[in-house]
């Protein structure tokens, strides 16, 4: 009879679970491909790698990717620290200190928060507390196709996107010292 009471709850327990359950977007770049996608969306977007650069910055692992989709040029960014490690401040003022400029945020849902700055919106996916993903300098289609799908609704993009100005992230140690964007769970 217990044992089939613990079951009881146990299928209750995981009904609960999962309907109260997020579908975070993800993204990925499979081979010549960007990917975003969650259960009921998926976007793929032909790309050409045009450069790649790692960099390690005290804890912080960067590796950002410079594609071409269309004609336009934007950066796919894959931020990591160890798993001891988190973001110790907010996405929307780690991004501010990125890009020194400030933004506003348009969009935030599922794991995906949109930032509009200085003409460009920059897209960040966060996967955990340790780790997250940035796409910029996005055109406002692109954007959108993002708000789009994250609500699951696929949506086509235009075959020409304007080019917004090519500007890179700017990491460095003074995000760490000074600005304290990271802590050490102990």
């Amino acid at each position: 009879m217990k044992a089939g009471l613990i079951f009881f709850i146990a299928v209750i327990l995981a009904v609960i679970f999962f309907s109260f359950y997020e579908d975070p977007l993800k993204v990925k770049l499979n081979g010549d491909w960007l990917e975003f996608y969650n259960r009921k969306c998926k976007q793929t977007l032909p790309v050409k790698v045009l450069e790649k650069e790692k960099d390690l910055i005290d804890v912080i692992e960067l590796e950002r990717i410079l594609l071409e989709f269309r004609g336009i040029k934007f950066y796919l960014e894959i931020v990591d620290l160890p798993p001891k490690y988190a973001f110790d401040k907010p996405y929307g003022f780690i991004v501010e200190k990125i890009f020194k400029m400030k933004v506003k945020e348009v969009f935030s849902e599922k794991g995906v928060t949109i930032y509009k700055g200085d003409g460009f919106d920059i897209a960040l996916f966060s996967k955990t507390n340790h780790d997250l993903v940035l796409l910029y300098p996005l055109p406002e289609a692109l954007t959108s196709a993002i708000i789009s799908c994250t609500k699951g609704e696929p949506k086509s993009l235009p075959n020409t996107l304007p080019q917004p100005k090519l500007i890179k992230s700017q990491w460095n140690m003074d995000l760490i010292i000074l600005d304290n964007i990271i802590n050490k769970d102990i």
